[in-house]
């Protein structure tokens, strides 16, 4: 019995702890299984990212004071003006606009989306290679926005750009992708976007998802032709076919027909305002 109780680990000493060793090969299936939950919360994560809604809340409540409505005179006694968009930049009381926004105007105001009326504002800077122009206003509650330290921008990076367009008042936000990076015979770069620009963003802030800028949203930089150059350069009224107004139906289709891509130019082509003495 005494043999007996020794086989079944009984005795005074009491039960025996045998030690279990794994099967052959068992260790290389644990990391093996191991490796593979890395592997599906990798691609859970990727999945996540591109796939699921991003909550951009956040960034636009934090950008939002910086964005600025832009309202250019062009007749006063008319009462005829247009608008665009820009943003606080480099330092306090400048904003950035483009230049074909304002570069017709007699006067320029602008119009912070958390107050009801509207400020002057006077064109410091006036930048025609790049179509951009700085503005110098009187508001030093406006903070710059940052800008953005991602380097190099490529293509597939995801973007958002706020704004006014169709001349809203409303702070306008969409999201896209840098779609391609573009560089003309001067050897200027434009980002092309794949998102909503409708006219009006002009001017408005390119910026990655933390709300830090990577470009300046140019509704009319786009792939020139020719003959649209040409009637674009005309006046209203000055081409007709059998009554009607080609060039008037030509700038109404470019402001109001969105084709799904947009432009801009990159951050680093704003103007420096520090060149400018007081």
């Amino acid at each position: 019995m005494a043999g007996e109780d020794s086989r079944r680990g009984g005795g005074a000493a009491g039960p025996a702890k045998l030690r279990q060793h794994p099967p052959a090969g068992s260790v290389l299936i644990w990391q093996s299984n191991r490796s593979s939950k890395f592997a599906y919360l990798s691609c859970f994560l990727v999945l996540y990212y591109h796939l699921i809604p991003m909550d951009h809340s956040p960034v636009i409540k934090q950008v939002k004071p910086s964005i600025a409505l832009v309202l250019a005179v062009l007749d006063p006694a008319q009462k005829l003006f247009s608008t665009g968009s820009g943003f606080v930049f480099g330092t306090k009381n400048i904003l950035v606009t483009c230049n074909h926004v304002v570069k017709d105007a007699s006067a320029v105001a602008i119009k912070f989306p958390d107050t009801n009326a509207a400020i002057t504002s006077k064109v410091i800077i006036k930048d025609e290679e790049h179509d951009l122009a700085l503005l110098k206003f009187d508001d030093s509650t406006r903070n710059p926005l940052p800008i953005s330290l991602i380097n190099p921008v490529t293509e597939g990076l995801r973007v958002i750009f706020s704004g006014y367009p169709f001349s809203s008042e409303h702070l306008t936000t969409h999201q896209g992708i840098i779609s391609a990076i573009i560089k003309d015979a001067a050897g200027i770069t434009t980002y092309a976007i794949d998102g909503t620009v409708n006219s009006g963003n002009s001017g408005c802030p390119l910026m990655d998802t933390e709300g830090k800028v990577l470009g300046v949203v140019n509704l009319k930089r786009r792939q020139h032709n020719r003959l649209l150059e040409a009637i674009e350069n005309m006046s209203v009224g000055a081409l007709s076919l059998h009554g009607i107004d080609i060039v008037e139906i030509y700038k109404a289709l470019v402001s109001n027909v969105n084709l799904g891509m947009g432009y801009a130019v990159p951050a680093n082509y704003i103007p420096d305002h520090k060149i400018i003495t007081p």
